[in-house]
């Protein structure tokens, strides 16, 4: 006998109608031959749609038919619910092994799951799976489906599909896009704190890499006193690596220098790679900012031989070591590099091609080429995908024609250098 006191609740019977009818499609059962002698079809319907609960005992007769119980289907339920928690635990703790093995166990149960009230939340959680197994363009089809039952979400589930897509845009280098959506959501960050801990990591993340030094530390602050809480190893390491970043650029070398010796050797003792690559790269820039242009050149092809090709790490080291192969008065050293890397660029329409096509340029000494390539295409693309760059190549454009003489140019893009720097450090934007 079932112990009625403890399925009271409407909401576990209007999820047992669901799982009825979970259980009828997969016993090849019509409704007809489920509710004879029990209810009618139109009842059966309504509690298989969730429009209508259904008394008590009418449920047990139709889960005993079945061969099932509420109570063992409720218990599945709850074990899947945990199951679900678990999974994204693992995904926030960088934990890949346990991530993949529960995401091919909730996959035996993806259809039992669409018929209970987590359908949405197993959904998002997939998609976060994605991000997390960087599987972009599945991503942004699987979005753009689940999209359209935006309108069914819960609150919380608001908040992740938002925060999704916070992740999504930083990963497409849209960071301003990024923030933006971050921003949106902030007031609910601290209210699920204790569900999502990592949203204050890639809020300073997509800071940091727009260059927003102070912003970025604060948020990195925050995320590692949630780290530390919950005793999240890799992703304090992880913040620690960007927080050293943005000492660097502050000149706080000796605060970083500390932070990444240390986190390099845990990194080590961990043998977590990924954060071994960031620390080699960042001391590399550590070195760089303190005149240690052959250090510094260790440090970043260190870095870049650990990293795979043709990614956006990759092509964030490769651009510091030629940057310093050019400090060092090494051009043609640099311009072959540059050359071999050109030749097989996959898109050449992208900002990173053509940072690199100016890298080139500069490595050859073909300045007046350089020149026009920066007025055409590299000032307005760095405009709108990276002002920092875009500050750099206005300066640029003013020391060459201060050179030549020309001075009302020079003055024209002196301006503009201003007017960028202005919009960096006061303005992070929101998108339009």
């Amino acid at each position: 006998m079932y112990n009625k006191s403890k399925y009271k609740g409407g909401r576990v019977r209007m999820s047992i109608g669901r799982i009825i009818y979970y259980h009828r499609k997969k016993q090849n059962k019509t409704q007809e031959q489920l509710c004879q002698g029990i209810c009618s079809t139109t009842h059966l319907s309504k509690i298989e749609n969730s429009s209508k609960e259904g008394n008590l005992e009418t449920l047990e007769m139709l889960c005993k038919r079945l061969g099932i119980s509420i109570e063992e289907e409720t218990k599945k339920t709850q074990f899947l619910k945990r199951q679900l928690a678990q999974f994204y635990e693992a995904i926030e703790r960088l934990h890949r092994d346990h991530a993949e093995r529960l995401y091919q166990e909730l996959g035996k149960h993806k259809d039992f799951l669409q018929c209970t009230e987590m359908v949405y939340l197993y959904e998002l959680y997939m998609l976060r799976y994605l991000l997390f197994t960087d599987n972009i363009s599945e991503f942004e089809y699987v979005s753009f489906e689940l999209k359209k039952n935006m309108t069914k979400f819960s609150t919380f589930e608001r908040f992740l599909w938002e925060f999704f897509q916070g992740i999504y845009y930083g990963r497409k280098q849209q960071y301003v896009k990024a923030i933006g959506i971050l921003d949106s959501i902030e007031d609910k960050a601290d209210l699920f704190s204790e569900k999502v801990t990592d949203y204050y990591y890639y809020k300073a993340a997509n800071h940091g890499l727009l260059k927003h030094f102070t912003l970025s530390l604060h948020y990195s602050h925050k995320a590692l006193r949630i780290f530390q809480n919950t005793g999240n190893i890799l992703r304090i390491l992880h913040v620690k690596i960007g927080l050293s970043a943005n000492l660097i650029y502050i000149n706080d070398l000796e605060r970083a220098e500390i932070m990444l010796e240390t986190a390099l050797n845990d990194a080590e003792m961990l043998k977590d790679n990924d954060t071994k690559i960031s620390a080699l790269h960042n001391l590399g820039l550590l070195h760089n900012r303190k005149g240690r242009l052959q250090e510094s050149l260790e440090f970043f092809t260190q870095s870049l031989n650990l990293k795979k090709k043709h990614t956006i790490g990759y092509y964030s080291s490769f651009v510091e070591v030629i940057q310093v192969l050019l400090d060092l008065e090494e051009n043609d050293r640099a311009a072959n590099l540059l050359q071999d890397i050109l030749k097989d660029f996959r898109d050449q329409q992208s900002s990173k091609y053509v940072e690199l096509m100016a890298l080139y340029l500069e490595a050859t000494k073909d300045y007046k080429r350089l020149t026009d390539y920066l007025i055409d295409y590299g000032l307005p693309m760095m405009i709108k995908d990276n002002l920092y760059k875009a500050v750099s190549y206005s300066e640029r454009l003013a020391e060459f024609f201060n050179e030549k003489g020309d001075l009302a140019s020079s003055n024209k893009y002196f301006q503009l250098s201003n007017e960028l720097l202005r919009k960096l450090i006061f303005n992070h934007g929101h998108p339009n």
